[in-house]
């Protein structure tokens, strides 16, 4: 039995079915946050060192979000502008050291679980189909390096089956979760199809 489910991405999407499924509530380094696998790879190859740099990050997206041009991550939910207004270098400014100290904290969670006894599955959500397998090797052979003592398996969750899961190495399992259009959630049948057969944490049944 795993006893965390850890998202790696890619968007809003996966937060949200993983503590639906899961009832897990704990923040984790890349919940609620809009990267693509290398930037996944990139971040924790740089132990976080090179994410929320001063200097670096820029509204983006017509001020929506906030880029950081360090790590290619976009911050959605956590840098704020007066409603009805757009993010600003200013209010970038003023909040990114608050921004970043959130996300030391949560650096130092992803850690500690990294040492720590908990059995982990690492859930990547390929939203737009954009990895192969190689690159999900690639992951697995970081984390095993950085962390050799850490006892993990990833998830790969794509929109449709990838043609090169033969070449997936042990310790890597892959599932599709369709699109829902017009719901950023997702669709729960689909997330629910995908988990039953992982013994992972359960929500309490309502």
């Amino acid at each position: 039995m795993y006893d965390v489910c850890v998202g790696l991405g890619y968007h809003c999407e996966s937060t949200y079915q993983l503590r639906r499924v899961t009832g897990a509530e704990r923040a984790q380094f890349f919940d609620w946050l809009d990267l693509d696998l290398s930037a996944v790879r990139e971040s924790i190859a740089a132990d976080f060192a090179n994410v929320l740099r001063p200097g670096l990050c820029e509204p983006f997206s017509n001020g929506a979000c906030v880029r950081d041009r360090g790590s290619d991550i976009r911050f959605f939910h956590d840098f704020h502008a007066p409603a009805g207004t757009a993010l600003t270098p200013a209010l970038i400014a003023a909040q990114h050291p608050a921004v970043r100290q959130k996300f030391g904290y949560l650096a130092d969670r992803w850690r500690a679980l990294a040492a720590s006894r908990s059995r982990v599955l690492y859930v990547h959500h390929d939203a737009f189909d954009e990895s192969g397998a190689d690159d999900l090797a690639a992951l697995h052979g970081l984390l095993r390096s950085r962390y050799p003592h850490h006892d993990f398996e990833l998830l790969w969750l794509r929109r449709t089956a990838p043609e090169d899961a033969a070449a997936l190495p042990p310790g890597i399992a892959w599932s599709t979760v369709a699109a829902q259009p017009g719901r950023w959630e997702g669709s729960d049948a689909a997330w629910d199809t995908a988990l039953a057969p992982l013994d992972i944490p359960r929500a309490p049944a309502p």
